[in-house]
This record gives structure tokens, C-alpha cells and sequence, in this order.
């Protein structure tokens, strides 16, 4: 044996989890500036760490969504003392709000900044400078499209808001010195459709895609008059006078509780029951008072079944909400589909009892849609990839109006953007409270969707038959 002294080896300091490796330029962008006696301006110090707290920010809703980010992640990850964030920011929500400020200010002075040469167009130019503002900073732009969801009412007030002007922009373009026609949903539905296509490709890690789309989206958005053909604009709303749609066959069967104690009825219907009233009640709760509050008790409790019998259908809160929306896109999808092939042998038909039989069940059942078109990105990745699947599906009955077309075809995207414009306008329903108004909608929406194909005089006439 060798009488030298064991060499000791000097133990590597653990990096903190979600903390950037040394040397990369994440690490650079959360390097903070020198502690102690520095003589920095104490303002310049907090502008530091609250810039590096708001990359924290977006760094962190980027890879596991706001409901999952703590107060703990953000401050390992900025390199600051939980003490030093509160002194900053109240909460989360004070920080999520100033990181959203200060993404949406960014995308708007690029799109407003974006000046068309020569013959181009500004919405087009506008379109692009988005894109390549994507490309550049894919997590912060992911935020905007995609981020607010989960966060509290001040955050979604706050996204509202941005989604108004992006839409006063727009309105803008397409008819300056025209005030919009307040039933008229096209810009809702446009602007949908491009953050369908941008949503869809942040998600994906294809955002390198975007600027080669920006053309053919303006593209796809110029077809569309500035003005609505005769009877297609929207009423104002009136609740009361007959907008209301009463439940739907499922959601009365899933009523009331079967007979406590031995049955006689078959196992089988004795736990579809149970099923349906625990995916009725998850969305009853989330639709009333979001997903954080969503509790095993509280669905038991609403179900009217025991805590065991839910864990007998269910491992967890989140399989129920899964299941519940699995309900909502299955049920949808079906009797969207069974309407449209009723009358497949006329497309432009099809389309329009499709989608009116769409608007009438989700009026029909206003928990289950809140859950399936509101609360979905809020959820998981796995809800996410729930609600692509359910979009794929529609957007495959639009596939008959490129042949129809002929020569007059849209580029392919369009398909993708008019089912992201019209998941938009519904969306904005039933964020409102107002599913019931949904099939109020119904022409306007059909003319959105086949104008791409027919033109307008043909789309408005078969929106009105």
C-alpha cells in the first residue's frame, strides 16, 4: 500500500434545480450584478433583478405552465432571495402581470413599428414582424399567446385587453376611418386563427416556421370583406328572449342519484352513471370556480358518490378533469359530425348544420364547454394534446372545399387558421358567460368558414339558406 496521503478531490457545488449551467447564456442573462459595497444606484439594482425575474418568468411558464410555477423556482432561477422578490413583486400574480406588460409592450411596438415598402401591404408587413419577433423570442411571445391561461382575473382582464387592440389594429388596417360593425366577428375570428397557427407551432418547437407563413395568413385575411353581406352581422344580446338552450340528453341522464344500497340495475349502467356525474360535477366546479379549486371531496361531494368510488373510476383530480374533457370533445365532435354527414352530399350545407348543431350543444351543456374551450390550457400538456387531436378532427371536413375551390383554392394553412378563428369566437362566449348565445352565431360563422372557398356572394347565401 502507498504511505502518500489520499488525495481529496474537491466536491462540485450542486446547481440549484431550474438554475441555468455556468457558461451558457442563460446563465449570462441571470448573472447578477456585484453584491456588497458597489456603489450601483439602488434603482439600477432592482431594475436588474426585476429584469431577471420576469425571464425568470417566462422561462419557467414556458416549460411547465403558470399554475406550476413557485415563488421558489422564480427565485433560484433569477438568483435572488424569496425576501428580495416580495419586496418587488406582492405575489406571483404581481410579477406575472408586470412580465405580460412588458411582452405584450414588446410585440406591439413591433407590429407597430413594422412599415410596409414599396407595394406591400401593412398587415402583411405587420404579420411578419410577429413572426420574426417569434423566432427570436419563442418563449416570451408564447406567453402572450399562450400564458395568461391559468393565472388569475387580472391576468385574463389583462389579456383581454391586449387581444382588443391587437383586434382595434387590425380593424384599423383593413378599413381606416370605418368604425367596426359590432356584430361582425371577423376580426375576432382572424386574429384566432393566426394565434391558432402561431400557438400551435411555439408548442411544437417549429416557430422557425412563421415568417414563411406570415404571407400566405394576410393572404387568407384579405379575402375577407371589410363589410358583412345583408343578415349575417350578429344581434346585439338579449338575454331573456329565448337565447337560452335547455340541457342536453346526456347532461339530464347524468341528474340525480341512483337508489343507495343492492340494486337491481346492471353494474355496468350503475357505473356509467357514476362516470357521468363525476365529469358533470369536475366541470360544473371548474366552470364556477376554476381549476385550483378542483378537490377529489368536492367532486364526490357534487357526484353524489362516495370519495372510494371515485378512486375506483379515477387515480386522481386531474384524470377526472381529463376524462370530463374527453366528454365535452367527444360529444361534440359527435354531433357535429352526425349533422354534417346528413348532408354531405351538399358541402357548403354540411358545413352550416355541422356547425349549428356545434353551437347548439355547447349552449346546451355551458360547464363542459367552459372546461373544454376555456380551461383546457390551464390544465396539462396532456389536455393540450386532448385539444389538438379534437381540432385535427375538425379541420379534416374542410378538406372537401379545396377541390370546390379549384384554382381559387386558399394556401393549405387556411384550414388550420379558420378552425383556430372559430375555437376563438367561441372561446370568447364562453369566457363572457354567454354560451347561451351561441347559436345566434351560426351564419356568421358558416360564411367564415366557406368564404376561403366560395367567394362572398356564395358563402353569405349558403350562411342564409
Amino acid at each position: 500500500m502507498s504511505d502518500k496521503p489520499a488525495r481529496r478531490t474537491k466536491a462540485k457545488p450542486k446547481r440549484a434545480r431550474g438554475a441555468a449551467p455556468p457558461g451558457t447564456r442563460a446563465a449570462q442573462r441571470y448573472r447578477r450584478l456585484p453584491t456588497g459595497t458597489h456603489g450601483i444606484d439602488p434603482e439600477t439594482v432592482k431594475r436588474d433583478q426585476r429584469e431577471r425575474l420576469r425571464a425568470a418568468m417566462v422561462e419557467l411558464i414556458a416549460a411547465k405552465g403558470y399554475p406550476a410555477v413557485r415563488i421558489s423556482d422564480l427565485a433560484r432561477l433569477a438568483h435572488v432571495s424569496p425576501p428580495t422578490l416580495y419586496s418587488l413583486y406582492a405575489d406571483k400574480e404581481e410579477l406575472f402581470m408586470g412580465t405580460y406588460e412588458d411582452v405584450a409592450q414588446r410585440v406591439g411596438t413591433a407590429i407597430a413599428g413594422a412599415a410596409p415598402s414599396g407595394d406591400g401591404d401593412r398587415l402583411t408587413v405587420a404579420m411578419g414582424a410577429f413572426a420574426e419577433l417569434a423566432v427570436r423570442e419563442p418563449q416570451a411571445v408564447s406567453l402572450l399567446v399562450m400564458g395568461a391561461f391559468g393565472a388569475g382575473p387580472r391576468a385574463l382582464a389583462r389579456r383581454r385587453a391586449t387581444i382588443a387592440m391587437l383586434e382595434a389594429y387590425i380593424n384599423a388596417n383593413r378599413s381606416p376611418g370605418v368604425a367596426p360593425d359590432g356584430g361582425d366577428l371577423t376580426v375576432k375570428a382572424l386574429l384566432g386563427g393566426v394565434r391558432e397557427i402561431t400557438a400551435s407551432r411555439l408548442r411544437d418547437g417549429r416557430h422557425g416556421e412563421l415568417p414563411a407563413l406570415a404571407a400566405p395568413l394576410a393572404e387568407w385575411g384579405r379575402r375577407y370583406p371589410v363589410q358583412l353581406p345583408p343578415g349575417l352581422s350578429v344581434p346585439p344580446c338579449r338575454r331573456g328572449e329565448g337565447a337560452c338552450a335547455t340541457p342536453s340528453e346526456r347532461a339530464r341522464r347524468a341528474e340525480g342519484r341512483l337508489p343507495s344500497g343492492r340494486s337491481e340495475m346492471p353494474r355496468t349502467m350503475i357505473l356509467k352513471s357514476q362516470q357521468e356525474r363525476i365529469v358533470d360535477a369536475t366541470a360544473a366546479i371548474v366552470a364556477e370556480k376554476g381549476l385550483a379549486a378542483l378537490t377529489i371531496p368536492e367532486i364526490a361531494r357534487r357526484a353524489n358518490v362516495s370519495n372510494q368510488t371515485f378512486y375506483s373510476l379515477y387515480p386522481s383530480k386531474h384524470d377526472a378533469f381529463l376524462g370530463a374533457q374527453k366528454v365535452g370533445m367527444h360529444q361534440a365532435l359527435r354531433v357535429s359530425v352526425e349533422a354534417y354527414m346528413a348532408e354531405q352530399g351538399d358541402w357548403p350545407r354540411a358545413i352550416g348544420a355541422g356547425l349549428r348543431a356545434l353551437l347548439g350543444y355547447l349552449a346546451s351543456e355551458p360547464a363542459h364547454a367552459h372546461l373544454t374551450l376555456v380551461d383546457t390550457f390551464a390544465a396539462s400538456p396532456e389536455a393540450i394534446a386532448i385539444r389538438s387531436a379534437a381540432m385535427d378532427a375538425f379541420r379534416v371536413y374542410l378538406a372537401p372545399g379545396f377541390p370546390i375551390a379549384g384554382e381559387r383554392a386558399p394556401q393549405p394553412i387556411a384550414a388550420e387558421a379558420i378552425v383556430g378563428g372559430i375555437w376563438q369566437v367561441l372561446h370568447h362566449y364562453i369566457e363572457s358567460d354567454s354560451a347561451a348565445e351561441l347559436p345566434s352565431v351560426a351564419a356568421q360563422l358558416t360564411y367564415f368558414t366557406l368564404l376561403p372557398f366560395l367567394g362572398t356572394e356564395r358563402a353569405a347565401e349558403a350562411a342564409l339558406s
